[in-house]
């Protein structure tokens, strides 16, 4: 079975951000980490905010899981 490249960054963008600070998840942050451009990052964020999966506190300006 093979998994969608998508998949597995997203499960790393959902551990980047529950295991550190919001303050350091920048996509830049994460793209570093997952070896991927930013652009990438941000679409991936964009999909799982959607999906309710990712919320965005506006008020506080950082990514919660």
């Amino acid at each position: 079975m093979k998994i969608s490249s998508r998949f597995t960054i997203a499960v790393h963008i959902l551990s980047l951000l529950k295991s550190n600070p919001p303050s350091i998840c920048t996509s830049e942050y994460i793209g570093e980490s997952v070896n991927t451009n930013p652009v990438i990052i941000r679409k991936v964020l964009s999909y799982l905010k959607k999906q309710v999966l990712l919320k965005y506190a506006a008020a506080q300006e950082e990514l919660t899981s």
